[in-house]
């Protein structure tokens, strides 16, 4: 397998273990203070990344690196999941994987508005067809959904897509200078200290009163964290940034598929023209002719 082929499977393998995440994180949502979900979601993960590099630490940081990493990582592991976890208290898995799921449009029209990309037909409408197939998808349930008295939870739901997509960004010169497993250590570690502080400045414990299957899924929560955000930061550093950020469409697909097979829901019309759009428009934002896919120098 080249090189590229698994940088494309990292991303989506990224973008599956969001949409499963989504889930475990609305099955412990209403026992669980956002602060302290996203505590435990990454020490757990934190720890899974340190442990290999304990012994063989090699690689130092300038200072204005390491602060700028530890800033991008407080930016996407605290702030976006304290947002993305108290709109997942509120809303439904499914309607927050939709709206996170834009992630390739708001990356786009980043990458484009600051010249780190260029405007790629191909990817646009692969976007625009991934995320039409889920809204299909979706609609039912994102209707269902309350209005004005879910404003603030809608509010954070945009803010985290909005942060995510300029991660995206903001990480690459950073992943050209050091190694990704570095910069995932750092950048989480940084952020389970801020998080701590937060639980500490709300009242949140640190080590809630849960059920063994509550514990199942913040640990699964955990090395999902782990193991996709490793997996982004090594597809960041071989692919377009809107390229790797194309397979978010993908976790709406997985949080649907989890929700339908652990209700029993039946095979429908709906499920499978999604998958085809989504499927569609992954294939379309990721095979263009290399001439339109060339990023322009910074």
């Amino acid at each position: 397998m080249s090189e590229r082929a698994q940088a494309v499977a990292a991303a989506a393998v990224t973008g599956a273990l969001v949409g499963a995440a989504m889930v475990s994180t609305r099955a412990v949502s209403n026992d669980v203070s956002p602060e302290t979900l996203a505590f435990l979601r990454y020490a757990i993960g934190a720890v899974v990344l340190a442990a290999p590099m304990l012994r063989r630490w090699s690689v130092p940081f300038t200072a204005k690196d390491f602060c700028a990493v530890a800033g991008l990582g407080i930016l996407q592991f605290a702030m976006l999941i304290l947002l993305l976890n108290y709109a997942l208290a509120r809303l439904p898995a499914a309607t927050c994987a939709l709206v996170f799921s834009t992630l390739p449009l708001v990356t786009l029209c980043l990458a484009i508005a600051t010249g780190r990309e260029r405007f790629s037909w191909a990817r646009l409408t692969g976007a625009v067809v991934a995320v039409s197939g889920i809204a299909l998808l979706l609609q039912p349930t994102a209707a269902a959904v309350g209005g004005a008295s879910n404003g603030w939870a809608w509010a954070a739901l945009l803010g985290a897509t909005f942060i995510g997509a300029a991660c995206s960004l903001l990480y690459r010169p950073y992943l050209q200078r050091y190694p990704s497993m570095y910069i995932s250590v750092v950048a989480m570690f940084v952020s389970v200290l801020f998080l701590a502080g937060v639980c500490l400045m709300r009242g949140a414990p640190l080590l809630p009163s849960l059920s063994g299957f509550q514990w199942a899924n913040v640990v699964f929560i955990g090395l999902s964290s782990a193991v996709g955000y490793f997996c982004l930061l090594w597809a960041l550093t071989r692919l377009e940034a809107s390229r790797v950020m194309s397979f978010q469409a993908l976790a709406p697909i997985t949080a649907v598929l989890i929700e339908l097979l652990s209700a029993s829901y039946p095979l429908t019309w709906r499920l499978t023209g999604a998958f085809i759009l989504v499927l569609s428009g992954v294939w379309f934002g990721t095979h263009e002719r290399p001439a339109a896919s060339r990023e322009t120098a910074t």
